[in-house]
């Protein structure tokens, strides 16, 4: 019984070292938003066009850890979201992908304003 503990405590320890980078990464790509997007520097075309780059390479980087990240842990836990029962785990999924949606959508609205 021990030793099923170790390597689900150690999944769950990569997991949140997963996590806090994905969230450093969605902190640098929002202060990038609020630098490029919604500053002056946003009048000069060559420099918006420059950190709306940076920006949505940042944050397809960003989806692509999240997503890759969940479907990992998702089979190690051989988590099943279509089970009758409903635990932390599957919440925690849940939301990181409803997270994913809303980072879609935020790199979508970074690419309507580049044209």
């Amino acid at each position: 019984m021990n030793t099923n503990a170790k390597p689900s405590n150690n999944l769950v320890i990569e997991y949140t070292k997963a996590t806090k980078h994905v969230c450093l990464c969605t902190t640098i790509s929002i202060v990038l938003i609020i630098i490029f997007m919604f500053s002056p520097l946003n009048q000069f075309i060559l420099t918006s066009i420059f950190g709306k780059v940076i920006i949505l390479t940042l944050l397809g980087y960003t989806l692509y850890a999240n997503i890759t990240q969940n479907d990992q842990f998702s089979k190690k836990f051989n988590v099943i979201m279509m089970n009758t029962s409903w635990d932390p785990v599957k919440t925690n999924i849940l939301c990181s992908y409803v997270f994913s949606l809303f980072l879609i959508i935020l790199i979508l609205s970074v690419i309507k304003s580049i044209f």
